[in-house]
């Protein structure tokens, strides 16, 4: 008879087996309960790239989960005496506008005020630390700091920097002091800086149905550290960082937040990466892969109702059937519509030759299919799509469901 760990083991193993076969997914994971390992193995799309292979010792660019250990810097330098969490910006970077009212506990929280990005930033091919902190005074508040969460990419810039300014030798040698030597994380380190890495998983994506390795350009581009890192350093991490051995337990509880939980998703083009430990529920479930197409949301649903025993349904082969639908109703949905977390993000859904196109702020055009009367798709095989829902003013808006994470919008004509 199977013991729970057993069970949990074959149970998570199917569902990461069945997610890789139908080639959305490629990397490692490792997950615990209670301190017992469940799962910790490597999935490997077949017939793929041979670059596209990975293995227990591969090194990932981990994208935004980089942020928990600018978060934890943050706290160091507090429990150093260096810094408050109630300090405001402007203590920091004089001038800064409204600067008086962000605190660094609401730039930690992604309660600033600040936007996602800055804005455009899409046209710079690279954009220096002091650079971003100079376009981040130009960008305006979304909502008074302290009264609203919006994950903001812009707001981490700033404690990056705040580090950098506070740290005797800079960011990246308070990092290795204080995170990469006191946690001996053997296999994580700052892309950027490295000067040749050994097991490095290149970044790949898929695209019509081919997948393909993504540009140079998008690999070594600047973020919050652009670190890269394994499975087994992220774990080593979570364990060690709960027995407060480095970092005093109040602020280690900090890193937390009120719900007990420390959870950052990672993505970027060929990347995408997750961290997830909850002090509750004594669950840690954290991944690393080199391919972009992965149902993201869905994924990290299903994995912790799992082990909460909920339901979840394992990953199946999608195939979405076109019907056909009157063009009186898809007129209803024509217009522009804007990302509610990103408002620079503009979709424009056109009706032509009975079909509906959207286009986005590039101007790029895709062709989408009813498969009902509200719910849409461009691509059969995938559970992304797009859905139009009334709202309470009788006007309809666009739900676009990307890599299984569901972005509302919001018409703005």
């Amino acid at each position: 008879m199977n013991c729970p760990a057993q069970q949990y083991e074959k149970e998570l193993d199917q569902y990461f087996t069945a997610l890789t076969d139908l080639k959305n997914f490629n990397g490692n994971v490792k997950i615990a309960k209670n301190n017992t390992i469940l799962l910790d193995k490597t999935y490997n799309i077949l017939e793929a790239d041979k670059a596209l292979e990975v293995n227990k010792n591969s090194k990932f660019i981990i994208a935004s989960v980089s942020k928990i250990f600018v978060k934890y810097g943050i706290l160091k330098l507090a429990e150093q005496g260096k810094l408050k969490l109630s300090d405001t910006l402007n203590k920091y970077i004089p001038r800064f506008p409204s600067g008086e009212k962000i605190t660094i506990e609401h730039l930690l929280f992604h309660q600033s005020g600040l936007p996602r990005e800055i804005k455009d930033y899409e046209k710079y091919d690279h954009l220096s630390l002091e650079k971003i902190i100079e376009l981040a005074q130009q960008e305006s508040l979304q909502f008074e700091p302290g009264t609203q969460t919006l994950y903001s990419n812009v707001g981490y810039f700033i404690l990056h920097y705040i580090i950098g300014k506070l740290s005797d030798k800079g960011y990246w040698n308070f990092i290795q002091t204080e995170i990469i030597k006191k946690y001996k994380l053997k296999s994580t380190g700052e892309f950027n800086s490295a000067q040749s890495l050994s097991d490095f998983a290149y970044g790949f994506s898929g695209e019509d149905g081919k997948i393909t390795p993504v540009s140079h350009t998008n690999i070594n581009r600047f973020e919050t550290g652009n670190y890269f890192s394994t499975t087994d350093d992220l774990y080593s991490f979570s364990q060690q960082l709960i027995s407060g051995k480095n970092l005093r337990k109040d602020l280690v509880l900090k890193m937390f937040g009120k719900n007990s939980q420390l959870i950052q998703a990672g993505g970027r083009p060929g990347y995408r990466a997750y961290y997830y430990q909850d002090l509750k529920s004594g669950i840690t479930f954290i991944f690393t892969s080199n391919f972009t197409d992965i149902p993201f949301q869905k994924v990290t649903e299903d994995i912790i109702n799992l082990l909460n025993g909920q339901s979840y349904s394992v990953p199946r082969k999608i195939n979405k059937k076109a019907i056909e639908v009157p063009d009186e109703i898809l007129k209803q949905y024509t217009g522009k519509f804007a990302l509610e977390a990103d408002q620079s993000q503009v979709f424009n859904i056109i009706l032509e030759n009975h079909f509906l196109y959207i286009l986005d702020k590039d101007g790029e055009k895709t062709k989408i299919y009813p498969e009902s009367s509200t719910s849409f798709f461009d691509n059969p095989k995938s559970e992304d799509g797009y859905q139009f829902l009334k709202g309470s003013d009788q006007q309809y808006y666009l739900i676009i469901i990307s890599t299984g994470v569901k972005l509302n919008t919001k018409r703005i004509q």
